[in-house]
């Protein structure tokens, strides 16, 4: 009797620890679950340093307008009397070369032109009065006709030992000094025109028709503490860069200060980019960190709604240097996880410590 009664006093024993344990874990379950996450977040779309509402490229400033001067004729040059940065205006001497055999030939001509000119008044003069044939009058008068267009040749040859700048500009290069031979065609000074100026940028093959002429850009010169200026697409090239499937895209910059110079870098966004629907849309990107992926190969982020997680499933298209694109699952104003995600499950209470404004 003494050992049945010992039984049942250890069975209800038993049975008290066991709901104790019950309850203890139930308690510390609720206790995780109700459990705040601090998070960092971001807004999409709207904090230009994580979640872009636009795609960047790096670029190169460019002149709007380069050309390089030359001599039509050959000859040792005899001075360069402008230097690199120089401004000059159209017209304005900016090289020479000797000029000596070209008016040596030059009066040569002219004294044959004189001599042409002297037979041809003769001999017209003895063909008016019937004592020639008017065969001597028109050889001569051909002769004399030749000279003159000798001397006419033979001035340009002297015109031509001098150099002018052929537009207002800059000098951006200068190619040969006094004492140089010069040949025909071969440059000696370099202008530019930097009162507009074009940012060149490499783009993509499969991002090419993106970009059309007359679209808004935005410009930032590192080089200029940032300086932001608006330009639009001047030019597209039709065909891609030699050896690689670049193309080259031009926005067009007003620099009537000139503070722009050819050669800075530079990065330009584009404030509507064609997402190949119908509508233009801004493209959202997102640190590719703050993306999970499922066992069954599905991707999803989590955004804040109300004072919970919020598991969404994205669709993500292509990555660049600041992020992943995001095609379909968030919308412009989403607060994005993107610290302390690792931790969460669909609705997790969180709290959010930085300020995503």
């Amino acid at each position: 009797m003494r050992d049945k009664h010992l039984w049942f006093g250890l069975k209800y024993v038993s049975s008290a620890l066991m709901l104790l344990i019950a309850v203890s874990c139930g308690a510390e379950e609720k206790k995780a679950t109700n459990k705040v996450i601090k998070v960092n977040v971001v807004n999409v779309g709207v904090d230009p340093t994580s979640t872009k509402a636009h795609i960047e490229y790096n670029g190169t400033i460019k002149s709007n307008v380069a050309i390089n001067s030359s001599f039509q004729v050959s000859g040792t040059v005899l001075s360069v009397p402008v230097r690199i940065g120089d401004f000059v205006k159209k017209n304005q001497l900016i090289a020479q070369i000797d000029p000596t055999i070209y008016t040596s030939q030059y009066d040569q001509q002219r004294a044959q032109e004189r001599l042409a000119k002297e037979n041809y008044e003769r001999i017209n003069s003895v063909f008016q009065k019937g004592s020639i044939a008017e065969i001597r009058m028109l050889e001569a008068r051909s002769q004399y006709e030749q000279a003159q267009a000798a001397v006419k040749m033979t001035y340009q040859n002297v015109r031509h030992a001098k150099l002018y700048a052929p537009m207002d500009g800059y000098v951006s290069e200068k190619m040969m000094e006094a004492g140089d031979l010069a040949q025909p065609g071969q440059p000696v000074i370099e202008l530019v025109n930097i009162k507009t100026v074009k940012a060149a940028l490499p783009i993509p093959d499969n991002e090419i028709n993106n970009i059309a002429k007359g679209d808004t850009a935005s410009v930032v010169i590192p080089a200029l503490d940032n300086m932001d200026i608006s330009g639009t697409v001047d030019e597209i090239s039709i065909q891609s860069d030699l050896g690689s499937p670049v193309y080259t895209a031009f926005v067009k910059l007003n620099n009537s200060d000139n503070k722009i110079k050819p050669g800075m870098t530079c990065t330009v966004s584009f404030k509507n980019t064609n997402d190949g629907n119908t509508n233009e849309k801004q493209t959202i990107i997102i640190p590719s960190e703050s993306i999970a992926v499922t066992e069954d190969d599905r991707r999803f982020v989590y955004v804040v709604n109300g004072n919970s997680a919020d598991r969404r499933y994205v669709e993500t298209g292509k990555l660049y240097d600041e992020g992943i694109v995001i095609k379909k699952g968030l919308n412009k104003g989403d607060q994005l996880i993107v610290s302390g995600y690792h931790k969460l499950t669909q609705s997790t209470q969180v709290e959010i410590i930085n300020d995503s404004k």
